[in-house]
């Protein structure tokens, strides 16, 4: 019984990762960048804010994370914490939001950017080294890739390059992997490993879903993770609002 609740109480702190939320060091003063079409400032709940708000509540002591592209001139800044009301930090994106701008270096040693996925529909798995279900997925991951020669994928995780690489050797797992994400999984909301994205061809979330079933044997597994993509491929996204989300 007491090896049975250690291994549940491990499996759910690798589940339930638990965030640094860094101030972005960066970036002193968010409001640098403005009321800008490309910058977008977002509350704890992912709900939008205007500069001034977003500065009251840094003002006040909030922390914030943010994402950015430099060459795309966008940016995304997020108040880092749980949101009044919810427990813990939830996603702040659904379908048809579009994904964060962002640039993160990759273990083949580039940067990549929302930009270069554009054309092609997009899966992302968000991982961290020592998570069991994601160890348990990376199989099942990589089969799903090998069917699908027509789409990108990639797998983004918010530790350094070299347990990024250490994940990627002991599990033989083949994707395009970026490190040092952090920024992106705050403003996100990723607080569930892994979390699983399929971004459109045009840069927007077609859906998303936390992982599969352990207890699921690898071909079930697949089974699942086909008909979740073919399911978010085959709706149409809601129109965002004013066209901003």
């Amino acid at each position: 019984m007491r090896i049975a609740r250690l291994l549940a109480l491990a499996f759910l702190a690798c589940t339930f990762a638990l965030h640094a939320q860094p101030q972005d060091t960066g970036l002193t003063d968010p409001a640098q960048l403005g009321a800008t079409a490309n910058t977008r400032y977002l509350d704890a709940a992912g709900r939008p804010l205007d500069v001034g708000s977003f500065m009251r509540q840094v003002n006040e002591g909030k922390r914030y994370s943010r994402t950015r592209d430099t060459q795309a001139g966008a940016a995304m800044l997020r108040i880092t914490g749980p949101a009044p009301g919810h427990r813990g930090i939830r996603l702040a994106f659904g379908r048809g939001d579009r994904f964060p701008p962002f640039e993160l270096p990759s273990l083949d040693g580039d940067t990549k950017r929302l930009g270069d996925w554009h054309g092609r529909y997009t899966f992302v798995s968000f991982y961290f080294a020592d998570c069991a279900p994601c160890i348990a997925e990376a199989p099942v991951l990589m089969a799903y890739a090998r069917e699908h020669p027509d789409m990108n994928f990639v797998a983004i995780t918010y530790e350094d390059a070299t347990d990024a690489k250490r994940f990627a050797t002991d599990r033989h797992f083949d994707w395009p992997i970026l490190h040092d994400g952090q920024g992106l999984i705050d403003v996100l909301g990723v607080s569930v490993y892994p979390t699983l994205m399929l971004i459109d061809p045009d840069g927007r979330i077609a859906g998303a879903a936390v992982g599969m079933a352990m207890r699921d044997d690898q071909a079930k597994r697949l089974a699942d993770l086909t008909g979740w993509i073919e399911q978010w491929k085959r709706v149409e996204p809601a129109s965002p609002p004013n066209g901003t989300r």
